[in-house]
């Protein structure tokens, strides 16, 4: 694979460089209202190194109470991260019913599934960007507007088309993917590097809990509502966040950790971001790699997994969200473990680059086998043939798979800020917008083969286990954890 050099990465530079402007007349907008709602003003900067441009002294932030201000906004953010994936979530449950109402194939299924990844892979290295340029509050704030709204909308967009379904669900994924780079950005700058795998797991750990919540809640709400009522529900509980966002003061820096050291040189915010140099790197391309193969698998069984229980089993829309639960409350469980056992190998004296190899393994290597194992236990044809696997089984692997992949957030996930904790969130939109692409090309392929091959092994389990093993083989071989040359701190 040739890798781009420094006149490409100026070349994307200056496409991004276009959208400053216009990305921040829109976040001003998404501030503007919310401050409207909560009778609160909210700073035009970006974040800044402490807490005077708040109108606070350190003294003042100290006395908030006893848990530290850092963790109230990561608090803050594994919240509007459950709320993240209730909005994914939603639409695999919510297509059972739908596809009866409106005569929706297999395919039109993966079609409607894939739409929202069209619009979060088109986000990412941009939201990488903009909250280098200017902090990830105001970017994740406009994040949770959009995706809110993309929600409202669904349902009389059903009533129109499938095509005008489609266009909602791209505007979710849009919002959507503004969030992973603007919270890894604001957990760059204000959480300290020896807390960093526990805020991470907790942040990014919060997507699990969001299915888990999701496929706990949808099902009820569809049986005593309708399916429309999950789209208007979860709307509304991301404007509520939304508003209450700014009253936190994500900007804000704790005064135990203090900010970076002044320096001569150009600040991250007044440079171009080297993306060229990025795409030179080997441990970058491990994660690109690693984060494409790991969701390949997420995505595709998170859009799936209810259609599965559902054909393959024979259960009904409520049957079908409560079981595909179980996997992720193993993941839920497991989760907690993750960030302390992490940051403990390092404590003790384990290299970080050989934490986080092992933390990724085990996120690919036990998932690889419980997917062989499903393919082998579901018998070609099992679309069309209910109750026909061990279901016990089958859910156990799930569970096994899923709790092994929570390890991920010790893995890949912390990787970007070991490299570079001031362009952690333009890495983590650069490796994010590959790992968008198997919610396109996973999502709506499982479908088409399903229709061709009436196999859930050669359209959904086969070509996980595969993507994990290649995930394994390349970020064992050439992941590091090492502070890069070009990082400017």
């Amino acid at each position: 694979m040739p890798f781009p050099g420094d006149d490409q990465g100026s070349t994307i530079y200056s496409a991004l460089s276009g959208l400053e402007s216009s990305a921040e007349e829109l976040i001003a907008k998404a501030s503007e209202a919310s401050s409207s709602l909560t009778g609160t003003s909210q700073p035009a900067s970006g974040i800044d190194d402490g807490s005077q441009s708040n109108g606070t002294s350190p003294g003042d932030a100290k006395s908030r109470g006893p848990v530290p201000h850092r963790w109230v906004i990561v608090g803050a953010m594994a919240l509007a991260f459950v709320l993240c994936n209730m909005d994914k979530v939603n639409m695999s449950v919510a297509v059972i019913p739908m596809a009866a109402d409106l005569g929706w194939s297999p395919s039109d299924r993966g079609l409607v599934s894939s739409a929202f990844f069209w619009g979060y892979s088109l986000t990412q290295i941009p939201a990488g960007w903009v909250s280098t340029r200017i902090g990830g509050a105001k970017v994740l704030m406009a994040g949770v507007v959009l995706w809110s709204l993309g929600t409202l909308v669904a349902p009389p967009a059903a009533k129109i088309s499938l095509l005008a379904l489609c266009a909602s669900r791209v505007f979710v994924g849009l919002g959507e993917g503004l969030a992973p780079s603007s919270a890894t950005n604001i957990m760059a700058r204000l959480v300290p590097e020896k807390e960093r795998a526990r805020a991470v797991t907790a942040v990014f750990g919060s997507l699990d809990v969001g299915s888990a919540v999701g496929l706990l809640v949808c099902g009820p709400l569809i049986h005593a509502f309708g399916w429309p009522s999950v789209f208007y529900l979860f709307a509304a509980l991301g404007l509520v966040w939304s508003a209450a966002w700014p009253l936190l003061k994500p900007e804000e820096r704790d005064p135990d950790v203090p900010a970076p050291p002044p320096s001569s040189s150009p600040s991250v915010s007044d440079k171009a971001v080297p993306w060229g140099v990025f795409l030179r790197s080997r441990p970058v391309w491990a994660i690109i790699v690693a984060h494409f193969a790991y969701n390949w698998g997420y995505y595709t069984l998170l859009a799936w997994l209810p259609s599965y229980f559902e054909l393959s089993l024979g259960l009904n829309v409520e049957s079908s969200s409560l079981l595909t639960l179980i996997p992720y409350l193993a993941m839920t469980a497991m989760t907690p473990f993750v960030g302390p056992v992490a940051d403990g190998l390092v404590s003790k004296g384990w290299s970080v680059t050989n934490v986080r190899k092992l933390a990724q393994g085990v996120a690919f290597a036990g998932p690889a086998v419980c997917m062989v194992a499903c393919a082998l236990l579901t018998p070609a044809g099992a679309a069309h043939a209910p109750a026909s696997s061990p279901t016990t089984l089958i859910v156990a692997l799930f569970s096994a798979a899923f709790a092994m992949g929570a390890w991920a957030r010790a893995g890949l996930y912390c990787n970007h800020q070991d490299l570079s904790p001031e362009y952690a969130g333009a890495l983590l939109g650069l490796s994010n917008t590959a790992g968008a692409l198997p919610g396109i090309l996973g999502v709506t392929s499982v479908g088409f083969l399903l229709d061709k091959t009436q196999s859930w092994g050669a359209s959904l389990f086969y070509p996980t286990a595969i993507c994990q093993v290649v995930g394994l083989i390349v970020y064992t071989t050439f992941a590091s954890s090492k502070r890069q040359s070009w990082a400017t701190d």
